[in-house]
């Protein structure tokens, strides 16, 4: 079920951007009197179609992962010499650069849209507040219960601002100030060294290696009520047991026996557990399917409830990001602003050989996202559909052949030299963007294959 939810986000999500892009290539080109031969949305032999008015076939193809507007050229077909003016040929270089331009474009709007959507719905979030730190953060006098306000003088609303900023200043290894508001309310500038990372410590590990951990409410590791009809209870292990190691693996809090669990395949399971003060072992045979959830085992234990203090405080946390629809639309243009300034800082990091290739992604991850986007809720899945359509509108602007941005960058060498350029240039030059597409996309698939098993 999971696998096919993602599917069915996948396409949602690429069925929209795709159309909204193609959809500015097709309106300017309009707009500038080109005829449309035909709207597309997919790749491959129609599996539905139908002409409008004007003799433009609207059609979807079966494979969702791209799209095409086709103009009327003189390079493609045959055109009679009535219909020479409605070619794509015939305009000027600003109508054609124009047409061009209008897909990445429309994609920007769409953003725009969207995030502005996003805060006049308003979307539920936890402030960035954080645990215990340990390593480079504790080292900088970062304390537990420090909510973060701003890095660098940038506000900091919730944990994405906070990865933004710490990846991209992490792969730099510059030093960032960090402005925090601890538990008595009181506001402290303090210098996070990311300078003191090391090399050789891959962009993955980063968060972990800086110390960086989110505040969670601290529920220990002993046991509350047992269910008599599950495995745990039934190899002996009891209400105020509690659980200090599982399969020889030390285990601090809740937390821990959750993640330990979660990687436990099959059994035996050997649980080390202090009762009244005194250590023992219990062997619990197996997990077995949850009753309320068939994706996952369980062992069938709970742990005791945490103080309603630390429930009350964990409550405080959660916050809706919402504005009134004025408000909305500086706060949209500043996070676009924000996405589109990290996405190309990261670019240029990859080209640069700054930041590691593994940071490609591709229809996999963006279907697990899509799913877990919606999953979480309309308002977090509009800001990941907004995400997604201003890397779309950012990558089609790239100056690579067989991209928009090649092909505007085709116009501005046309205007240049003062006449078109040579067929075969222009097909040596799509044959190598064609070549450097399907490398980064191979790269980016090989990328969600290693995500997928690791």
């Amino acid at each position: 079920m999971s696998i096919l939810s993602s599917i069915f986000w996948l396409i949602v999500t690429l069925g929209v951007l795709v159309t909204f892009h193609e959809l500015g290539h097709f309106w300017v080109a309009r707009l500038f009197k080109v005829k449309v031969l035909r709207f597309c949305v997919g790749f491959g032999k129609p599996i539905w179609s139908r002409y409008d008015k004007h003799g433009t076939e609207i059609a979807i193809a079966p494979f969702p992962l791209g799209g095409y507007v086709k103009l009327l050229d003189i390079r493609d077909c045959d055109v009679q010499p009535e219909q020479y003016h409605q070619t794509y040929n015939h305009k000027s270089f600003w109508q054609k650069f124009l047409i061009m331009f209008a897909g990445p474009a429309f994609n920007f709007i769409l953003a725009f849209l969207l995030y502005w959507m996003m805060f006049v719905v308003g979307k539920n979030d936890i402030r960035p507040t954080l645990a215990e730190p340990t390593q480079l953060m504790q080292q900088a006098g970062f304390q537990e219960k420090d909510q973060i306000k701003a890095i660098d003088g940038e506000e900091i609303r919730t944990w994405s601002d906070v990865s933004l900023h710490l990846i991209t200043a992490g792969i730099d290894r510059r030093d960032i100030q960090v402005e925090v508001e601890t538990v008595s309310a009181v506001r402290i500038n303090r210098t996070l060294p990311l300078s003191a990372v090391p090399d050789d410590v891959a962009e993955e590990d980063l968060l972990e290696y800086i110390g960086l951990k989110v505040y969670q409410i601290p529920v220990s590791a002993v046991m509350g009520e047992l269910n008599p009809e599950f495995p745990a209870a039934q190899a002996g292990l009891k209400t105020g047991d509690l659980i200090e190691a599982i399969n020889n693996k030390q285990v601090d809090d809740w937390n821990a026996v959750i993640e330990e669990i979660a990687q436990i395949k099959k059994g035996p399971i050997k649980l080390s557990v202090i009762r009244k003060e005194e250590p023992m072992i219990i062997v619990v045979p197996d997990l077995i399917q949850d009753p309320d959830n068939s994706n996952r085992k369980v062992l069938g234990i709970s742990p005791v409830q945490p103080d309603q203090a630390d429930v009350d405080y964990m409550r405080g946390l959660f916050f809706t990001l919402s504005y009134g629809p004025i408000e909305s639309v500086p706060q949209a243009f500043k996070q676009i602003g924000k996405i589109t300034s990290k996405s190309l800082e990261m670019m240029w990091k990859l080209v640069t050989g700054k930041a590691s290739l593994k940071n490609l992604s591709g229809p996999i991850t963006i279907a697990q996202v899509a799913n877990d986007s919606a999953e979480r809720g309309f308002s977090w899945y509009l800001s990941f559909l907004a995400l997604v359509s201003l890397s779309l509108g950012i990558i089609n602007l790239l100056p690579i052949p067989m991209l928009d941005g090649g092909q505007m960058l085709f116009l501005i060498f046309e205007k240049v030299k003062g006449s078109p350029l040579s067929e075969q240039f222009e097909l040596k030059a799509q044959m190598i963007g064609m070549f450097l597409l399907i490398s980064l996309m191979s790269l980016a698939f090989y990328n969600d294959i290693l995500r997928s098993v690791s």
